[in-house]
């Protein structure tokens, strides 16, 4: 992906550190930009970004960094993807989620007035939609979030939208619907697809919460970055896109896509539903593709494969 408007540009990414950031990173380095990564290493880890003399880390909270407001003065493009994620941690921890969610992106978003800046790309969720009441998901579904990692979202989505209404802030949202990809993150918190590969190099049987059917949106990571870099170029501020791949999969589909890779029957153990996740989830696409010319290159087959390749390699 050709995309030179970021040549000699100076980007800032908040969360830079994390699974999204630190192949964002890559692809801004790539494109010619010069990169700073601010990141508290809660989740994110500093071995994730390449080594470059055109990439700083700095190791603070957006929350409370000293430095951020500097950080955004000398950014031509940030791009917001620091947060607390996961619908059970929130229901948990409503404080710390709103705090890093809420609090920190209306921290920045406040940093961002009056600067020079030519886009600020909020990274949100499809999580704010809920439960689905038609497939695939429009832009201008009804929000009817789950959970508190979902309100805190779309409340930052808000915020950023208004941003650029009363403040001029050039803030646009992403709906990120179920990334995955390098480097997987395996934890109480982080998605099946970790869960599962860690599962099957054990030989442990796949566990699956519910009866499998419910149908999820995923998209390779590399595909999410190519949207990002995307939606700053050619976005309009004050916009929302969706990001997915546009192709529904069941869990149960997805666990027998990994187990055939690794060439192993498929072995399920069901455990019940968890609070906060919605049944349905399915990216309508279409503006993202007719505006920005999103155009996803990895179906789920070749994703996973390389995934696996690379962990088994």
């Amino acid at each position: 992906m050709e995309l030179t408007g970021f040549r000699d540009s100076s980007c800032l990414i908040t969360g830079g550190a994390g699974f999204i950031g630190s192949n964002l990173s890559r692809g801004l380095l790539q494109a010619g930009a010069t990169v700073t990564v601010l990141d508290n290493l809660s989740a994110g880890k500093a071995e994730n970004l390449p080594i470059c003399a055109k990439l700083a880390l700095v190791v603070d909270d957006v929350c409370t960094s000293p430095q951020l407001p500097e950080l955004v003065a000398s950014a031509d493009y940030v791009f917001h993807l620091a947060a607390q994620v996961g619908n059970i941690k929130s229901i948990e921890s409503p404080e710390t989620d709103a705090r890093t969610n809420v609090g920190g992106s209306v921290r920045l978003l406040k940093c961002c007035q009056g600067t020079g800046i030519r886009k600020l790309v909020y990274a949100s969720s499809s999580a704010i939609f809920g439960e689905a009441e038609c497939l695939p998901i429009p832009e201008n579904h009804a929000q009817k979030p789950a959970s508190f990692y979902a309100l805190s979202k779309l409340t930052a989505e808000k915020y950023a939208l208004l941003a650029a209404q009363f403040w001029g802030v050039p803030a646009l949202c992403l709906r990120f619907f179920n990334v995955y990809g390098l480097p997987m993150v395996q934890n109480e918190y982080s998605g099946v697809l970790p869960i599962f590969f860690g599962l099957l190099r054990q030989s442990q049987p796949l566990i699956v919460y519910g009866d499998g059917q419910q149908v999820r949106d995923f998209v390779y990571v590399q595909d999410v970055v190519q949207a990002i870099m995307l939606a700053a170029l050619r976005a309009p501020a004050g916009t929302v896109y969706n990001i997915g791949s546009g192709t529904a999969t069941t869990i149960r589909q997805l666990a027998e896509t990994v187990s055939g890779l690794a060439g192993v029957p498929t072995n399920i153990v069901y455990r019940d539903f968890r609070p906060g996740e919605v049944r349905r989830s399915l990216a309508d696409i279409s503006k993202a593709r007719q505006q920005l010319g999103y155009d996803p290159q990895y179906n789920l087959e070749r994703g996973l494969a390389e995934i696996w390749r690379e962990g088994n390699g």
